[in-house]
């Protein structure tokens, strides 16, 4: 009965080691170039290491390291990942076309191969590889597949170590959570209080949310622009106290910041 299971399956089989040796092809150089004498174990060990890491977010990888993701791993992660997928997917097949064909009275089989001969028998493996490929394990083992293929051909094309989606969504979830639970501890969002000095020339702004204003922003307020002396701590509901002074004529204007006291207002989430 093995030989009813479909060619398509071995078709699949080859189209992925093909591109997965044309992906080697295309990085054993730059492998070999920088692995030589006694840092090949210590390379080794570091994209074995980084390999996981790779299919981090930035935001989780940073726990385990402050550096970059090496181009190799991120290499080596997305060809595991693609291979084991289709690994794990042959497998599940063979396991379900052999449940499903001892499911079927010898009967059927027997007719069937009366009338169509080997090809109704090659028609029944068609029709389970179709019912295979509609399981949700099926589908999610596609899909890791194909993810690993992009996030290898990424890093030969771009060097750039893409995670793995479903863990990118889950930080993406993690940081609007964080945003939501900061918005409520700043409390609610009220309009800026806005303090002309007495010289005329500066300005004191008292705000509920933190402004991103450095010593090299340039703020334009009114027609004038002024630049950050400094930034104090007040009090609630409005702890961010900032110190604006009048730009001198003959300062670089540089990075303008269109500043509005009603800016706050609109909710950042």
């Amino acid at each position: 009965m093995r030989s009813a299971r479909p060619a398509a399956l071995g078709t699949l089989v080859i189209l992925n080691s093909a591109i997965t040796f044309l992906i080697l092809k295309l990085q054993v150089a730059k492998v070999c170039s920088t692995t030589q004498g006694d840092g090949d174990v210590s390379l080794q060990m570091n994209i074995f290491g980084s390999m996981l890491v790779c299919f981090l977010p930035r935001r989780y990888r940073e726990i385990f390291t402050p550096y970059e993701i090496p181009s190799e791993a991120a290499l080596w992660s997305g060809i595991l990942e693609s291979l084991v997928s289709l690994g794990l997917g042959i497998r599940g097949y063979y396991a379900y076309f052999d449940e499903r064909m001892a499911s079927m009275p010898v009967e059927v089989l027997t007719k069937a191969g009366e009338k169509g001969g080997e090809s109704a028998i090659m028609g029944l493996g068609s029709i389970i590889m179709l019912e295979y490929l509609i399981h949700v394990t099926t589908i999610l083992l596609v899909f890791f597949m194909l993810e690993g293929l992009v996030r290898a051909i990424a890093a030969v094309a771009s060097g750039e170590a893409l995670p793995s989606l479903p863990l990118q969504a889950l930080a993406f979830l993690h940081t609007r959570g964080d945003a939501r639970n900061r918005e409520r501890r700043l409390g609610e969002r009220i309009r800026d209080e806005v303090q002309p000095g007495a010289d005329g020339r500066s300005l004191q702004i008292s705000s509920c949310r933190p402004k991103p204003w450095t010593q090299l922003t340039t703020i334009s307020h009114e027609g004038e622009f002024y630049e950050l002396v400094r930034e104090n701590k007040g009090t609630v509901p409005r702890p961010f106290v900032y110190f604006l002074r009048k730009k001198p004529q003959t300062a670089v204007i540089r990075g303008i910041y269109a500043y509005d006291p009603n800016e706050v207002l609109q909710a950042k989430n």
